[in-house]
């Protein structure tokens, strides 16, 4: 298992985190190629690699005027769940995050998504407002927290 902050938007690794994406979200809420172009570009974007293979991915964009990141998104391929990865990219990642000065990061996750809720909450993330309709009709989010020390 191997940590990788990807820092140039290079088009085959930025085709293979949009394809995991897409497998993960199933169409809802990944990112595209110009996304990913951006985030690599002006936020941070970290992948895990397993044999030379990208396995899981974690995004954050910085909340402007503030020593805050958003987290984007984490994407495992389904063939990895379960195994550790999006335990080991957060732990690592709120590490480097810590190192460059940040202090808070916040994400927005589907209510019905307990894995990732659950997965948050082991991270230290607090629940917090419900966004009823954030993504249109009858798609709702809660905003997590964490104060990252």
């Amino acid at each position: 298992m191997k940590l990788v902050h990807i820092k140039n938007p290079d088009f085959e690794v930025m085709k293979k985190i949009v394809e995991i994406e897409q497998e993960a979200f199933e169409g809802d809420g990944n990112v595209d190629l110009w996304i990913i172009k951006a985030l690599i570009r002006y936020g941070m974007v970290f992948v895990i690699k397993e044999d030379n293979k990208i396995v899981c991915i974690i995004e954050y964009m910085q909340i402007f005027n503030k020593k805050s990141l958003f987290l984007y998104g984490i994407s495992t391929l389904k063939k990895y769940r379960h195994k550790g990865y999006a335990n080991f990219i957060l732990t690592e990642t709120e590490e480097i995050l810590k190192d460059f000065g940040y202090k808070e990061i916040e994400l927005t996750v589907a209510p019905e998504n307990e894995i990732a809720i659950n997965l948050y909450k082991k991270h230290g993330y607090i629940q917090g407002k419900f966004l009823e309709d954030e993504y249109g009709k009858g798609i709702h989010r809660y905003v997590m927290r964490k104060v990252i020390k």
